[in-house]
C-alpha cells in the first residue's frame, strides 16, 4: 500500500498522480498537439524541471495518463470477469464493463489513435512502454480466458482459436465506439444510442462464432442478464 511505503516514495508517487490528474483533464480539452507542458505545470504548481523528474517527455505523460485509465479499464474488465453465470453470460458483463468504460471516459478513445503513429512510440520511454502493455495485456487476458473456457464447456465450436475470437470482440468493441460518436457515422446509422450500438454489434459478433446461446434464441433474455450484471457487479451504475 501507499501508505506503507517510505516518506519520500510516497510524496514522489502523490505528486506523479497530481501530475496525471491534470494531464489527463488538459489532453481531454486540448488534444495531444496543443497539450502544453508550461500550462501543465502551472496547473500542478511545480517547475517544468519537476515535471521532467518523473517524465522523460512529453510522449511519456500522455502514455501515462492512457495508462492510468487503461488500468481502469482492467478493472473493470477484472469484476466483470467474476460474474456468476455461463461463459456467454460472463462475456455480455465484460460488453456490459466495455461499455460503461466508453461512456464514462468518451476522450480516452481519440488518445489511443494518437498513440499508434510510429512517431510517438519512437519517442516514449521504454518503461512507460512496458506498463501499458501491461495493462493492455489484462485486459486482453480476461477476455481471452473466458473466450477459453467458453471453448472447453462447449459453447463455442473445437478448435475456435481463442485468441481470435479474442482480437474481434475488441475490435468490434472499438469500431461500434468509433461508429457511435463520428458525427457522420452517426447520422447514417440513425443517431443510435452508443451503449446499445456496442451491445448489438458484441452479440452479432458472439453469434457470428457460433457462441451459444446465440443472442437471437429463446434461451437467451438480454435484460435479464444485464439486470444482474448492474446488481452484482455494477451497484453504482
Amino acid at each position: 500500500m501507499v501508505s506503507k511505503l517510505p516518506r519520500k516514495q510516497r510524496e514522489r508517487l502523490e505528486r506523479e498522480e497530481l501530475i496525471l490528474e491534470h494531464a489527463q483533464r488538459l489532453l481531454g480539452r486540448d488534444g495531444f498537439q496543443d497539450f502544453n507542458l508550461d500550462e501543465l505545470a502551472r496547473a500542478v504548481e511545480y517547475s517544468k524541471g519537476t515535471l521532467y523528474l518523473h517524465f522523460e517527455t512529453k510522449e511519456d505523460i500522455a502514455l501515462a495518463v492512457s495508462t492510468r485509465v487503461m488500468e481502469m479499464r482492467a478493472n473493470l474488465f477484472e469484476r466483470a470477469s467474476a460474474f456468476n453465470g455461463s461463459t456467454r453470460q460472463r462475456a455480455a458483463a465484460i460488453g456490459y464493463a466495455a461499455r460503461k468504460f466508453a461512456l464514462e471516459h468518451p476522450d480516452h478513445f481519440c488518445l489511443q489513435m494518437m498513440l499508434k503513429s510510429n512517431s510517438f512510440w519512437e519517442k516514449s520511454s521504454p518503461d512507460r512502454r512496458r506498463l501499458h502493455g501491461i495493462q493492455t495485456g489484462r485486459s486482453f487476458n480476461f477476455v481471452n480466458q473466458i473466450v477459453t473456457d467458453a471453448i472447453v464447456a462447449g459453447d463455442l465450436p473445437p478448435g475456435t482459436p481463442a485468441h481470435v475470437v479474442t482480437i474481434s470482440l475488441i475490435s468490434t468493441t472499438i469500431g461500434s465506439q468509433v461508429a457511435g460518436t463520428e458525427p457522420d457515422l452517426q447520422m447514417l446509422s440513425g443517431n443510435g444510442e452508443l451503449s446499445a450500438l456496442m451491445r448489438l454489434c458484441q452479440d452479432r459478433m458472439c453469434d457470428g462464432w457460433q457462441w451459444r446461446p446465440l443472442s437471437t434464441s429463446s434461451d437467451w433474455d438480454y435484460a435479464a442478464v444485464e439486470s444482474r450484471i448492474r446488481a452484482e457487479i455494477f451497484t453504482e451504475d
